[in-house]
């Protein structure tokens, strides 16, 4: 594991254009194997934390919205499409070809598309994720930090997410609510 993800999680991080995530305490890039002997872990881990499990926690809400989505306008599309070969076979055999049939396969396929297109979004999301909550809780069997961490998702009619958070680490409890 490269040595700045122990940085991003400390207190003393410092930034410059050039390297990137650096140690405030001696202003270059980290040297140490395996484990940080200065580091500092309070804001910054929470944070991250918080930021990286809340950021886990929507992508498998995200992954349940995608597969209701996929069954809801699979099955849809599966119907306009049905319709769509009824309406083609109706009209070949009196000898007629219509633009309309066209039409309606474009639609059911594009219907099709929402459902997967929801699928792949997921997807996406997850594989971004995932390898930061492992070097996260990599990060935290180094340094023996137990946390436990609860969030509650919930959608309103408009489309904004709540996000209620708590965060049981070190023996503080932390609770949060997020809207986006």
């Amino acid at each position: 594991m490269e040595n700045s993800k122990h940085c991003e999680i400390c207190d003393h991080q410092s930034f410059n254009f050039k390297d990137g995530i650096i140690c405030g305490l001696i202003e270059r890039k980290a040297e140490f194997n395996n484990k940080c002997p200065d580091i500092k872990l309070d804001k910054n881990l929470k944070e991250k934390i918080i930021e990286i499990n809340t950021e886990f926690q929507d992508s498998k809400y995200v992954k349940k919205l995608a597969i209701g989505n996929l069954i809801f306008y699979g099955i849809i599309g599966l119907i306009v499409l049905g319709f769509c070969n009824y309406l083609t076979t109706k009209l070949f055999g009196l000898g007629v070809f219509h633009t309309g049939s066209i039409v309606i396969f474009v639609i059911g396929i594009m219907i099709l598309g929402i459902g997967i297109g929801a699928m792949n979004y997921s997807r996406q999301k997850r594989e971004i994720i995932f390898p930061k909550k492992q070097t996260l809780d990599k990060l935290a069997g180094i340094y023996n930090i137990r946390y436990e961490f609860d969030s509650q998702i919930s959608t309103d009619i408009m489309g904004i997410k709540e996000t209620k958070i708590t965060l049981r680490l070190n023996g503080e409890k932390i609770e949060r609510i997020n809207r986006y």
